[in-house]
């Protein structure tokens, strides 16, 4: 079940200037720590937050809400989280004796720099595809996926060692999963997967044609809707309208290619499909808080 009231559905779910950091050191490996975090009552109100690496989070005990990028959900055991770096967050146990997560924290560009190279070009796309992160409320997929992370705590447990092949195994294992759920996928998937089916002709083609001109009518016309229809089912499903969908898809398209290219910002805003610069400052301003250039420069300095 989806709620709106841990924060403003309107943040973007990046570089939100009410969040505040909580950086990890960050090592050349993919793997940066992994995190067993017990809570007992009473519990402290969570407040909006990012991290310098991607947190993949699977629920061992208890229920609460758990906010990603500007959206809430109701979690309970089993529930999984993938939280992208510089993404905003939140977390709220209530209600139960013990509230247990289990974390495993990867640095996103070590990870892409490990990866096969013939790979390498589909993983960036799928991580460039979750912007808003991901959370699935349980079930067959996040039972694999909690099942790695178990494996993964028992041999850490063992070999007292991030630095294991076991582990980076394991920890590929994990990625390849995650980002399967996110290939061809644009934004954030809603609690009821089964709902997003209706629209996700219109997400692959925004995924695969966002440097081009998009139309309402082309997307309704990928889920065999009629305009009006598609616009109500769209924003009831992605809470927003759907031609903003595709703009919020190129600004985060952009902030992967900022960080990991050398290519102007000039250039960057016609790859991602901007008609003029002043159009691409004024978008990414509005959805990241901070000119192009400002992101690359910090993003250089962390």
């Amino acid at each position: 079940m989806e709620h709106t009231d841990i924060f403003d559905a309107a943040h973007t779910g990046v570089g939100d200037p009410n969040s505040h950091r909580r950086d990890y050191e960050l090592g050349a490996q993919p793997l940066v720590g992994l995190l067993d975090r017990p809570w007992y009552p009473p519990y402290v109100l969570d407040s909006p937050h990012t991290h310098n690496c991607m947190e993949i989070g699977v629920c061992l005990y208890g229920t609460g809400r758990l906010g990603i990028g500007g959206r809430t959900w109701a979690f309970r055991e089993g529930s999984v989280a993938v939280v992208p770096r510089d993404v905003d967050h939140v977390q709220n146990n209530e209600g139960t004796p013990l509230n247990h997560w289990q974390y495993v924290l990867v640095n996103e560009a070590a990870f892409l720099e490990e990866t096969p190279a013939r790979l390498r070009g589909g993983a960036r796309e799928a991580l460039a595809g979750m912007p808003g992160g991901l959370f699935v409320e349980s079930g067959p997929v996040a039972d694999e996926i909690r099942s790695v992370v178990s494996h993964m705590f028992k041999r850490y447990q063992a070999c007292r060692s991030l630095a294991d092949m076991t582990l980076d195994g394991l920890l590929r294992v994990l990625m390849a999963r995650v980002l399967a759920l996110r290939s061809d996928l644009g934004e954030d998937i809603p609690a009821s997967a089964e709902a997003r089916r209706a629209i996700e002709p219109a997400l692959q083609f925004v995924s695969q044609c966002y440097a081009q001109e998009i139309r309402m009518e082309d997307l309704a016309a990928r889920c065999a809707m009629s305009e009006s229809y598609f616009r109500k089912v769209f924003a009831a499903i992605m809470g927003m309208a759907p031609l903003e969908y595709p703009n919020r898809y190129r600004i985060n398209r952009s902030v992967h290619l900022l960080d990991t290219t050398d290519e102007t910002v000039l250039t960057i805003a016609g790859m991602t499909g901007f008609s003029s610069i002043a159009t691409y400052n004024r978008n990414f301003r509005r959805y990241v808080g901070k000119s192009p250039a400002q992101w690359r420069k910090n993003a250089h300095g962390r």
